[in-house]
């Protein structure tokens, strides 16, 4: 809808009145759940099939480090692995319980769009969904904490993307301390301190970003002889937690929240469990990625991290304004920023802010694997005209 609305004139297609265009939020829910229940049914088709694997589904507790009740049935397990993810965390706001809110969860299954919202937190599920409800028509108020939206992230690709987001009409509010919400008739309010300010925000739907914690939740760890890490599982660099013989992995261990850190750490987890293997995680280039769009991604250290490491640091910075391929499709926000160890020429990390940077990130990604230099980048030949040219133009400025 936002590219019709927004870019058909530019792409020569008239007759289209924007103010015509309309969104229905249950069509799309109905896809997205459809697609997901696909990837789910094929995945459990594929443990089911598998004769090594006795499928066993119930709500699972430790009695201790070797015995499981799931359903009240007693299980006795030499190793374990658990891969139990996480749950949103609920911040303790005076007034929410009466105000009313959603996680992401809810977010992600409402079938009537709401005609404004609140959203609680501004890191990457609270600029998602803050893009993605207001270009479906919602009016969005987005408040963060801190002083900038995804505070881990370079400065000059986060700020960017926030100027963005406000172009588009989302109301973006950081430093913003939540005091207490509350209900106004129909609708729920938060107030907020913003600059020394106490301001009265009011919509329909609060939705909360506050971040995640361990899913251990009536699990026993106690029992099972697991200690926490703040909200998370304490596991160590081979994923063995406290427990001499229970691994964990994903997102229950904190850090970086994401699908395919937990994939990677699968096979680890099932290496050192099954095998005896002592085989330790890397998490130098676990990439990461904001959905939005431009979309936001990254992978290693951010200038200040590296210099915080103690690293002689060398940045090289290209725009996707310059990108003969962006200027074609119209996209020309953003630009790609390469970290590098000043003497050794090593690539300590990559950010990218712009059109499909999730994808492109991954220039970065391989090169690192590789432990490679910037001549990994710069001396490659990429494709004219693509946006990959952006990143090998970043790694050339900071040569």
């Amino acid at each position: 809808m936002h590219l019709v609305k927004e870019k058909a004139e530019l792409f020569g297609v008239q007759g289209i009145d924007p103010d015509e265009v309309t969104f229905d939020l249950s069509k799309a829910v109905a896809r997205k759940d459809q697609i997901v229940q696909g990837i789910i049914d094929g995945i459990y088709q594929g443990l089911k099939s598998n004769k090594n694997i006795s499928f066993i589904t119930g709500r699972a507790e430790f009695s201790s480090p070797i015995d499981i009740k799931i359903d009240g049935k007693s299980l006795t397990s030499k190793n374990t692995i658990l891969a139990v993810g996480s749950r949103p965390y609920l911040p303790d706001i005076p007034g929410l319980e009466e105000a009313g809110y959603i996680t992401n969860d809810e977010a992600l299954n409402l079938r009537e769009l709401p005609d404004s919202m609140i959203i609680i937190g501004g890191g990457y599920i609270g600029v998602e969904f803050a893009q993605m409800y207001n270009r479906f028509g919602t009016k969005v108020t987005l408040l963060g904490r801190a002083k900038r939206l995804m505070k881990n992230e370079e400065p000059e690709l986060s700020e960017n993307l926030a100027d963005l987001l406000f172009q588009e009409g989302i109301t973006v509010h950081t430093s913003a301390e939540v005091l207490r919400a509350g209900k106004d008739k129909n609708d729920s309010f938060v107030e907020a301190r913003v600059d020394g300010e106490e301001i009265k925000f009011i919509a329909s739907k609060i939705l909360l970003a506050t971040g995640r914690i361990a899913h251990v939740d009536n699990l026993g760890i106690a029992q099972a002889g697991i200690d926490m890490e703040g909200s998370f599982i304490k596991a160590d660099d081979q994923l063995l937690t406290t427990a001499p013989n229970i691994w964990s992995l994903g997102d229950a261990n904190g850090g970086l929240l994401f699908t395919h850190r937990a994939t990677y750490d699968g096979p680890i987890a099932a290496l050192n469990s099954v095998k005896g293997e002592e085989k330790k995680v890397d998490y130098r280039i676990v990439p990461r990625a904001i959905f939005s769009e431009p979309a936001l991604a990254s992978v290693g250290l951010t200038e200040s991290k590296a210099k915080e490491s103690g690293y002689d640091v060398k940045t090289g910075i290209a725009y996707f304004k310059n990108s003969g391929r962006a200027k074609a499709i119209g996209q020309r926000n953003g630009l790609a920023k390469i970290i590098v160890d000043n003497k050794t020429n090593k690539i300590l990390g990559g950010h990218i802010l712009g059109p499909r940077a999730d994808d492109l990130i991954h220039e970065v990604v391989v090169a690192m694997q590789g432990h490679g230099s910037l001549e990994t980048l710069t001396k490659s030949i990429h494709i004219h005209p693509t946006l990959s040219e952006v990143v090998k133009n970043a790694a050339k400025a900071a040569r």
